[in-house]
């Protein structure tokens, strides 16, 4: 065993001298004492809610503003104006295409922040600037995109912004985890045998409203969203989704569906199929369920 850096028995260590110990105690408590208070004082201007999203100070004038999942940026404006008094055209503005979303979408061209603006509740202060609420979106959606894998999808050549989009679509489509994993699968699984995607909610978004019966000129509209007319993915998200629409699109449930339709019997879920023979089958049952 050895006695390397032990004491002699029967001699004892001659101790340090105190005024050498204190200055290099010194040298390592004041720079942790710096630290400490940068990131006290950090923690303090992002709220220290332990949420880990970067939430602004709030003050008297701050107003809670809720964004549910699904909810295009024009539907934000509007509800922000409703809350706040802060003009939609205002915040349409801030969301407009631009170099940042092209940045964030990695396009080849300006890009509107439809996607990025991640729904949650904000507080938000009238009185100061719109951009302050439209970055603390953008950086709580990449906060909450940070922990996801996207490596399932590049290996199907889909890239991130491929993935919002897909998000985009399945928050529309489906409500509970599994489906959208699903959902995510279906959509993948006619992309990749060149069929249309055949999507309501892309049409939906086309026209600008979420109205549930589509008239034959909207199927019609000539709209590269309308994923019923023109094959291949829209060209960018019809909505902002949630995170968990995000990780499903990410890492969709494999299966041979190409099909899905609703069960149109109260559960909000739905009747996935192989065939187009199946499909229609389940068509006439989600018909006969809803009593038509």
């Amino acid at each position: 065993m050895s006695t390397a850096g032990k004491t002699p028995r029967g001699r004892r260590k001659r101790p340090e001298r105190a005024s050498s110990g204190g200055r290099k105690a010194l040298a390592i408590i004041i720079p942790i004492l710096a630290l400490l208070v940068i990131v006290i004082g950090l923690w303090a201007t992002w709220g220290g809610d332990g949420g880990g999203d970067p939430a602004p100070t709030t003050t008297s004038a701050t107003k809670e503003v809720l964004f549910v999942e699904g909810l295009r940026r024009s539907e934000m404006a509007e509800i922000l104006q409703a809350k706040t008094g802060i003009p939609a055209s205002e915040y349409m503005k801030a969301t407009d295409p631009s170099k940042r979303g092209q940045a964030l979408a990695g396009t080849k061209k300006p890009t509107s922040l439809e996607g990025f603006l991640f729904p949650a509740t904000y507080p938000v202060d009238p009185s100061k600037p719109v951009t302050d609420l439209v970055d603390y979106q953008v950086a709580t959606y990449e906060q909450r995109i940070a922990g996801i894998s996207y490596a399932a999808a590049r290996r199907k050549n889909l890239t991130k912004y491929d993935v919002l989009i897909i998000a985009s679509l399945v928050e529309r489509e489906a409500s509970t985890s599994r489906e959208r994993r699903l959902v995510a699968g279906v959509i993948e699984n006619r992309l990749r045998a060149r069929m249309r995607l055949d999507i309501d909610a892309t049409v939906q978004y086309a026209v600008g409203s979420w109205k549930a019966e589509l008239t034959k000129d909207d199927l019609d509209i000539s709209s590269p969203y309308n994923t019923r007319k023109y094959p291949g993915l829209p060209p960018g998200p019809i909505c902002n989704p949630s995170e968990d629409a995000i990780r499903a699109a990410a890492n969709p449930l494999p299966s041979k569906y190409l099909y899905y339709v609703s069960r149109n019997d109260g559960t909000d879920l739905h009747y996935f199929a192989n065939t187009e023979a199946e499909h229609i089958a389940y068509i006439k049952k989600a018909a006969a369920n809803g009593g038509g």
